[in-house]
């Protein structure tokens, strides 16, 4: 058993795909203490899992033992690189707009940061996905934005929909673009079965 310390539905569905037995736990992070993190845009999403540990061990103190008891905690983030700016969520659809507009016809590359915390130990991991996209169409923009499936998207960008379309190249696994590097947690994950 994992537990999921993230809202993400994008990355709990890849735990069920990967058949890892999961229980999915809620909490709002202080988004503002977050975004006042200054580093290089290549570490950016490991300071921000460091910062959602720390967040997360102080609001449930005394819970926390309960949890490793049961199994490992999860802790993930994901930033878009792309011409040297870390491109978080966008904050409406004009962020959106700009955001795409960036990565069209350009290289990107997804940063997911990952640290699982056990009992007795805890692992870090800093895994990437780079992208060659050929140019959006404006049109095509004008309707992912209109879905909304960019909402909660680092850097608006959705490789397994909207953006996967316009790959023209790719180095790094699918699941890593999609928050979490599935093939590196289960190798995490194989001391605690044992």
């Amino acid at each position: 058993m994992v537990f999921l310390a993230s809202s993400s539905a994008s990355r709990a569905l890849l735990l069920k795909q990967a058949g890892i037995a999961y229980e999915q736990i809620a909490f709002d992070y202080d988004e503002s203490k977050i975004c006042a993190i200054k580093t290089a845009p290549v570490s950016y999403s490991q300071a921000v899992v460091e910062q959602k540990v720390w967040q997360f061990k102080a609001h449930f103190g005394s819970q926390l033992g309960q949890f490793l008891e049961r199994g490992a905690i999860i802790f993930a983030d994901s930033s878009v690189i792309c011409k040297g700016q870390i491109l978080g969520k966008a904050k409406d659809e004009s962020h959106a707009r700009a955001m795409l507009e960036l990565q069209s016809g350009a290289k990107a590359s997804v940063y997911s940061a990952m640290c699982v915390l056990a009992k007795d130990f805890t692992l870090s991991a800093l895994s990437v996905a780079s992208y060659d996209f050929a140019p959006y169409p404006e049109r095509e923009i004008d309707k992912y934005i209109a879905s909304g499936e960019y909402i909660g998207k680092a850097g608006a960008m959705m490789i397994e929909g909207f953006s996967g379309r316009y790959i023209l190249s790719q180095h790094g696994d699918i699941s890593t673009a999609m928050g979490l590097d599935v093939p590196l947690l289960k190798a995490f994950l194989v001391p605690l079965a044992q």
